[in-house]
């Protein structure tokens, strides 16, 4: 009688975790609201600092994959439509604006969905008829100089998807300077201004907004 061989290795999990972790909820516990060598980075990038009840917080010694151990930005990523907590984003930095010298410096919770994630870097509380968006967390935060409150969808393709939210009327899309970037702010923009919202997209010479106030500190 022939008998079925047996595989010899598993195939690997493909499904993302769809809700934070034990992990995830242990380790933003142990994150503080900015300041220190969190608030100097910030400052040296020239962001406006968000308000403490944001989901944006800092870790003064976590640990990287490779083994160092130091100051990390800790971003909680929630559903954009939900508010149901997905992820973390943690970026390890130093007090004078850049980031640590690690491969790479931006990670986020291995096995977790981010997709369709944002990180609210103003409370769901301070948004009201309009909201600002960009990629990433400096970006966002450089565009709140001039429009607030802000929240950071951390890549192109969470921005291009970026769902249309009840009762916000307004929405301001900061932009990075590259065609795949610029197409995603756009995609997003359209989808707003179909559902009969407002919707505007920045434009600069420089890649992005923080490289605008970079440059011209």
């Amino acid at each position: 009688m022939k008998t079925q061989s047996k595989p010899l290795f598993k195939a690997a999990a493909t499904t993302k975790r769809e809700r934070l972790s034990e992990y995830g909820y242990e380790l933003w516990a142990e994150c503080e609201p900015l300041s220190g060598v969190a608030l100097a980075y910030l400052e040296a990038r020239r962001c406006r600092i968000p308000p403490d009840d944001g989901d944006l917080r800092w870790h003064a010694s976590l640990k990287h994959p490779s083994g160092y151990v130091g100051p990390c930005l800790v971003g909680s990523i929630t559903d954009a439509a939900t508010g149901e907590a997905m992820s973390l984003h943690r970026t390890w930095i130093k007090s004078n604006g850049r980031k640590a010298d690690l491969d790479p410096p931006r990670l986020l919770l291995s096995g977790h969905r981010m997709k369709g994630g944002v990180i609210r870097l103003w409370p769901d509380e301070g948004v009201t008829a309009g909201l600002g968006i960009a990629e990433g967390i400096e970006t966002a935060l450089s565009l709140a100089w001039g429009y607030a409150p802000v929240w950071a969808c951390i890549d192109a393709g969470n921005l291009a998807a970026f769902p249309v939210l009840p009762g916000i009327e307004s929405l301001l899309i900061g932009a990075d300077n590259d065609p795949a970037r610029t197409a995603a702010a756009r995609e997003c923009a359209l989808r707003w201004v179909n559902a009969g919202a407002d919707a505007y997209v920045t434009r600069q010479a420089a890649n992005d907004l923080n490289d605008v106030l970079a440059e011209g500190a």
